[in-house]
């Protein structure tokens, strides 16, 4: 499965799971079986329009100020208000994403609506599907221009502490920390993805995230003082209350 690593201004790194191309493909649907029934709806006001004018300028300029303006603009106004979402990409739980972590400008979204053209229109999705299938990130020629991706509300997957890390006994791992048994499957999986975070992207953000952590760990099991190797400690935390709580 893909995986979207965003790096914030701060260098702290989240991974987000890319939306697959059958979920962009389902949001898409939902979006353009909206168009038409709002453009259905409105060929209705329109003619009605028509029977009480007999303007033809009129007509056609409000045809262009109703509909056209509206369906052509769809995804690029809904992104926008609704910050990286159009109706069927909420149905989808799926949204757009700028990869430097803040929320995408509507510059960003402009030039994702442009080369939708390219990617969807001109091609009848061809592109588009081939770049989201073959991009390290999903991306669509546009997201690539963009720098944007389209990843998932919710991870498809959700892994418990014991899914992610290798399993340990006392025959193999005799606990340091008895206390360690007091945290819950949340603190852990804070803890892991902070020492993974850490080891790889060793930057003065993820070890300060590293110190706060031993701290407040240290503070937990009444510690008389924070281990001197924060990162070892938190390590030995981890597999200690993997043995504990098994």
């Amino acid at each position: 499965m893909k995986t979207v690593d965003v790096i914030t201004s701060h260098n702290i790194s989240i991974d987000y799971e890319a939306a697959s191309v059958m979920n962009r493909g389902i949001a898409l649907f939902l979006d353009l079986l909206i168009m038409f029934v709002y453009v259905m709806l409105m060929v209705f006001v329109v003619t009605g329009i028509l029977f009480s004018s007999r303007s033809l300028e009129f007509i056609i300029v409000v045809w262009y100020i109703v509909v056209m303006l509206p369906v052509m603009g769809y995804s690029l106004l809904f992104e926008y208000f609704m910050k990286g979402q159009t109706p069927g990409k909420v149905a989808m739980g799926i949204r757009v994403v700028n990869l430097n972590g803040e929320n995408a400008s509507l510059g960003d979204y402009t030039q994702r609506w442009a080369f939708k053209i390219i990617d969807f229109w001109f091609s009848a999705g061809a592109i588009g599907a081939l770049f989201i299938s073959t991009t390290e990130k999903g991306q669509r020629l546009g997201d690539v221009l963009a720098q944007t991706a389209v990843v998932r509300n919710k991870p498809e997957q959700v892994y418990s502490i014991r899914d992610i890390l290798n399993i340990k006994d006392r025959t193999a791992h005799e606990p340091t920390y008895t206390g360690a048994s007091k945290f819950t499957d949340e603190d852990m999986i804070l803890i892991k993805n902070a020492i993974t975070r850490v080891t790889k992207y060793p930057n003065e953000a993820h070890k300060q995230l590293i110190r706060d952590l031993a701290e407040k760990a240290s503070a937990e099991l009444k510690l008389a003082e924070v281990p001197e190797k924060k990162l070892t400690f938190l390590k030995t935390l981890l597999q200690d209350y993997i043995v504990l709580t098994r």
